[in-house]
């Protein structure tokens, strides 16, 4: 059996994975409130060619496009407008760096940028839904909180097999089962990453507190609580679930203080299911604009 990779090797590993999405807390803080500067959102995007090619795209769509087509990343910023082009971003930033073919957790190639999608548009209908959080912030944690899985299944391979034929007899949580066998857990890698990328603190405690959001820091648990109820819709939907999916309990006591009540979620999942249609296909493909 191939020996675990420790912690600082794993956090190393993974800043070769291309596109990692350090430029989402720039981009964010651009696109919050009513005015946001074009110049500095032009730049930002054209940094990425990939993602300059994404938004002129989408602009020219037959969805948002006129008489006149857009030719420059302003002219699409003004057409697409904030939250429509901060979405692009972010799912095309993150989708990209998620789906590299990877081992380990059940999954096969794509399937964690499926279910991080799935947990992001959850996330989003929650906290638009129910006034708990602001949209934008709500989808982009949802699409980053799962990162350090991703990490590991790059770094570890056959260490994550012996992690999921032990979990069923020997641990109740897939995170108790990585703890004892690795040393460390994913979320400990995923807020190592999110720190090094230079995200803001409440989504760093999003990737390590939402198995358990009554843990988190009082400023960051509504947060932290929304991205732990979309997660646990997400794996019902089925989406892109791997293994650890189904070694994880629901912390009753922060979905209570939160508000979240069962029907309330179960009535959210048409709209949710119409939303995740429009970025996987029936092959279980996927696509962000």
């Amino acid at each position: 059996m191939k020996a675990a990779a420790d912690f600082q090797t794993v956090v190393e590993m993974t800043r070769s994975i291309p596109c990692a999405p350090a430029i989402l807390p720039k981009l964010l803080k651009l696109t919050e409130g009513t005015s946001s500067d074009l110049g500095e959102l032009e730049m930002l995007i054209s940094l990425d060619t990939g993602l300059a090619t994404n938004v002129l795209r989408t602009a020219n769509s037959a969805y948002f496009a006129n008489a006149q087509r857009c030719e420059s990343i302003a002219d699409a910023i003004l057409r697409l407008g904030s939250k429509t082009l901060y979405r692009i971003a972010a799912s095309t930033l993150t989708g990209r760096w998620l789906v590299n073919p990877v081992r380990g957790y059940g999954w096969e190639p794509g399937d964690l940028c499926k279910h991080s999608l799935c947990v992001a548009i959850c996330a989003e209908t929650f906290a638009t839904s129910m006034h708990l959080a602001d949209a934008s912030t709500a989808y982009t944690a949802g699409l980053i909180h799962d990162l350090g899985k991703f990490a590991l299944a790059y770094a570890n391979f056959s260490v994550l097999d012996d992690i999921a034929s032990r979990v069923p007899d020997e641990f109740s949580t897939w995170r108790e089962a990585e703890k004892a066998i690795l040393g460390y857990d994913s979320m400990e890698v995923t807020k190592a990453l999110l720190e090094n990328w230079g995200f803001p603190s409440t989504f760093v405690s999003v990737g390590y507190f939402y198995p358990s959001p009554s843990q988190a820091p009082d400023e960051d648990r509504m947060l932290v609580t929304v991205i732990h109820a979309a997660k646990h819709l997400a794996t019902q939907l089925g989406y892109g679930v791997g293994v650890d999916g189904f070694y994880s309990n629901p912390d009753e006591q922060a979905l209570r203080e939160a508000g979240f009540r069962e029907d309330e979620m179960d009535a959210a999942i048409p709209d949710i299911l119409t939303a995740i249609q429009r970025f996987i296909r029936p092959d279980g493909s996927v696509h962000f604009t």
